[in-house]
């Protein structure tokens, strides 16, 4: 009669799915570990999990996070520098 498609088989599969793609939380999670850690944050994230699928993800989003904080703080230093100029 052929395989039929069982619930279980359906659930591990979505388990399987999930495993390998982060939440949204979990990304802004690694956002914020290379936001505030810097590099200590990208390399924590890379050593985190060293086997799961998502690590290369995790790791991503952490250099996209501590990026973001050189682009804002070289934007910040500029407005000052700017500032002070315009002071005198």
């Amino acid at each position: 009669m052929g395989q039929m498609y069982s619930k279980d088989a359906g659930k591990d599969q979505m388990l399987m799915t999930m495993e390998r793609a982060l939440t949204s939380g979990q990304k802004a999670g690694f956002f914020f570990l290379g936001f505030l850690g810097g590099i200590v944050g990208i390399l924590a994230a890379s050593l985190m999990n060293i086997n799961a699928p998502y690590r290369p993800e995790g790791t991503k989003m952490a250099a996209l996070g501590f990026a973001t904080a050189c682009v804002l703080g070289t934007l910040i230093a500029l407005v000052g520098f700017i500032a002070l100029l315009g002071a005198r």
